[in-house]
């Protein structure tokens, strides 16, 4: 059940069902509200985004001890993409937002993690892999320069295939 601080109704498996269902299968929360409304259980988009938000407090603990494990690997891949974020306060739609990606880790344990910033300062992958001793594939953004310098890590670029 959600925290009892929450006052909701939301079962663990409603929470992971909703989690699955947009990031995993890139289901729109409009989508599904309409979704469950059609199986007699009407939860709406807006109820399932502030769930999605406030469970933020919930999984910290572990995004903290996927990104120390991740960080302990010999080898990360990183990228940053550009994303249109409909309300937030303090930018317009038409304001640039990344969506960081990290993927690596222990051979035997790799994890793919994402996280938000409305910055794509350099600030951001320095933060991100301020513990990581390794090789960094990404892409030519002069915004991870520091953090190769500052740890020392071995940089090698992203390989594409032109048609």
């Amino acid at each position: 059940m959600c925290a009892p601080h929450w006052k909701c109704f939301a079962h663990t498996s409603l929470l992971a069902f909703i989690i699955v269902a947009k990031y995993a299968d890139g289901l729109p929360l409009y989508r599904l509200e309409g979704i469950l409304k059609r199986y007699g259980n009407p939860v709406s988009h807006t109820n399932m985004a502030n769930w999605i938000i406030r469970l933020d407090e919930v999984f910290k603990p572990l995004i903290i001890l996927m990104r120390e494990s991740q960080n302990q690997g010999r080898y990360i891949n990183a990228d940053e993409t550009r994303i249109q974020v409909l309300k937030e306060n303090g930018f317009s739609v038409l304001s640039d937002r990344w969506m960081w990606v990290t993927c690596g880790g222990p051979p035997d344990q790799p994890s793919v993690l994402f996280e938000y910033d409305p910055s794509r300062a350099g600030a951001v992958p320095e933060r991100l892999l301020a513990d990581f001793k390794g090789i960094l594939q990404a892409d030519g953004y002069s915004g991870y320069a520091r953090i190769c310098q500052k740890n020392q890590l071995q940089r090698i670029g992203c390989c594409t295939q032109r048609a």
